[in-house]
């Protein structure tokens, strides 16, 4: 028997089991193929709720569905906390439990870790969690009026067009409420430029002049000062605020650093074609766990696992792997509430976004539907994302 074993059963995770288990079903039934996704939750949650929860577009109950219910009924679901990985003897350990495996993929993407700023934890907001959505959600329903500071305060993170989507959802928000003539809206960011694409940082730097929102450039955060309400730079600079959108500094999870499995900021060094963990070649990293030059975005991770699929299929019928990744990723930026345009991009050919329009934004509602049917399924990966 061949056994492919799943650790984190998040978009890429569960898009790898899914598919696998669509293409090798008749395996899978006579008991040739086991395949088994190990996760310390028993909840999928998609995460680009994160962002809208706080402007009343998305809900709680859009965000969460049981893990259990995404995956096939050929797939074993074990909700175990992975302690330790080690790959020379192909073995995870579990709380409960100790597995083998003949494939192993990682999918233990990415987390916020805000012991890196001082004083950012209680400094301010952020929407990284569910919880500190609907936190974020409240202070922005209450706030009339004073400096609302979005601010990157560390490299890489999740969803790198976020903080700037944030910052044009405020300006549309208040906009829409009467209030924003009352409101300074400030964007903080660690780079010369809004963005680090450059053809897409020039027309998000216009969009932001044109709707008075600030930028503060090459702002690198050193502190947070709860008290004071202030945000201090390494360059010396301090910035005042009346409320702040933190977004915090991410690294790996826990248990791929203590696996050894880690660069130094906390990430797999992943093939950039092949998407094997370098050195090991039964051994797969997708999505937010990895070193990739890509954003670490759920369009990301569900190309990769396309890959990945295809190719653990190539291998156990015998045949050479026939994929190979693109660095091919695919990001919305909301410009407005009802506005949005989209990037389509991979190693070799830089984003050409299209203006800000009504079809873009109506695509990312759906798709924030379809997520569930159809992509978490594995029924397409890598389509309509």
């Amino acid at each position: 028997m061949k056994r492919i074993l799943v650790v984190g059963g998040g978009t890429g995770g569960t898009i790898v089991a899914n598919n696998l288990a669509h293409r090798l079903h008749e395996k899978l039934v006579k008991g040739e193929i086991e395949i088994t996704v190990v996760d310390s939750s028993s909840l999928h949650v998609y995460q680009p709720a994160y962002l809208l929860i706080p402007f009343g577009i998305m809900h709680r109950n859009e965000a969460i569905r049981p893990e259990r219910d995404l995956l096939a009924e050929t797939i074993k679901f074990r909700q175990e906390r992975v302690n330790k990985i080690d790959v020379n003897n192909r073995l995870v350990k579990t709380d409960s439990s100790s597995l083998q495996y003949d494939f192993l993929v990682l999918a233990t993407g990415a987390q916020p870790d805000y012991s890196q700023v001082p004083g950012l934890e209680k400094g301010g907001y952020d929407f990284y969690t569910l919880e500190n959505a609907y936190k974020l959600r409240e202070a922005i329903g209450k706030f009339e009026g004073g400096r609302l500071v979005v601010a990157v305060t560390g490299i890489p993170f999740k969803c790198p067009t976020a903080p700037m989507e944030f910052a044009f959802l405020a300006d549309s928000y208040y906009s829409k409420l009467g209030v924003r003539d009352k409101i300074e809206l400030d964007y903080l960011y660690p780079l010369p430029r809004p963005f680090t694409i450059p053809n897409v940082a020039e027309q998000v730097q216009k969009l932001m002049d044109d709707r008075k929102i600030k930028t503060d450039l090459l702002f690198n955060v050193e502190s947070v000062n709860p008290e004071k309400k202030e945000i201090t730079s390494i360059e010396g600079e301090t910035i005042k605020y009346d409320l702040a959108v933190l977004t915090p500094p991410h690294t790996g999870s826990e248990v791929v650093r203590v696996s050894g499995l880690t660069d130094k900021g906390g990430w797999i060094p992943t093939d950039r074609y092949t998407l094997h963990v370098k050195g090991y070649d039964d051994v797969y990293a997708i999505g937010d766990a990895t070193d990739l030059p890509v954003s670490k975005a759920g369009s990301a991770a569900d190309f990769q696992a396309a890959v990945v699929s295809t190719n653990i299929w190539d291998n156990i019928n015998g045949f050479p792997p026939s994929l190979r990744y693109d660095g091919r990723v695919m990001c919305f930026i909301i410009t407005a509430i009802g506005e949005a345009t989209i990037l389509l991009f991979d190693y070799e050919h830089p984003p050409s976004p299209p203006p800000p329009n009504f079809a873009c934004y109506w695509y990312k509602l759906v798709y924030n539907r379809m997520y569930w049917t159809v992509t978490a399924k594995g029924l397409l990966p890598g389509f309509g994302v």
